[in-house]
């Protein structure tokens, strides 16, 4: 996620960073995250309650996406108590449903960073920094949101292969 142009903020390279961090520890605590709340820095160029707002506005729409992904994959297996598949549509199904909800949980961090870069990008830079801090900071409620729905997804996933394992 991280750019390789030599010209790219400090703040732009530390947001993608900790966007990318992220991704990868779904379904796990990340330390990462810790320490990005505990060395979060409150500089005099503090953020705007406007700019704060429309940051948040990122996040909000990464929560509705992760819940959308979400419902989309429940809704696919519980359409198979309907259908009674064999069990190797079943557990095809199963899988991919889960395997899409979860790439539409990196996606939309994906698209969250690149989105926030865009809005930090259009600060005075004496606010860049402290903007992107915010966004990274704030971050870690839809990090744990989604890595709420990535072991909920998860527990499906294993319990349905449980029971093909077991024969039912």
């Amino acid at each position: 996620m991280s750019p390789t142009s030599a010209t790219t903020p400090a703040w732009e390279e530390k947001l993608r960073d900790d966007m990318a961090l992220s991704v990868p520890t779904l379904n796990m605590i990340s330390i990462q995250s810790l320490d990005a709340i505990e060395t979060t820095r409150f500089d005099d160029n503090r953020v705007t309650d406007r700019i704060k707002h429309q940051l948040i506005s990122i996040h909000i729409v990464s929560v509705q996406s992760i819940q959308t992904a979400t419902g989309t994959c429940i809704d696919t297996i519980q359409s198979l108590s309907d259908t009674q598949p064999n069990r190797d549509v079943r557990d095809a199904t199963i899988r991919s449903a889960c395997s899409t909800a979860i790439k539409n949980f990196s996606d939309q961090f994906d698209d969250a960073g690149n989105e926030a870069v865009k809005m930090i990008n259009l600060l005075p830079p004496a606010q860049q920094y402290p903007a992107a801090n915010f966004f990274s900071s704030s971050m870690a409620i839809v990090h744990g949101f989604a890595n709420q729905a990535s072991a909920g997804l998860s527990i499906v996933d294993s319990r349905y292969l449980r029971e093909f394992l077991a024969g039912n």
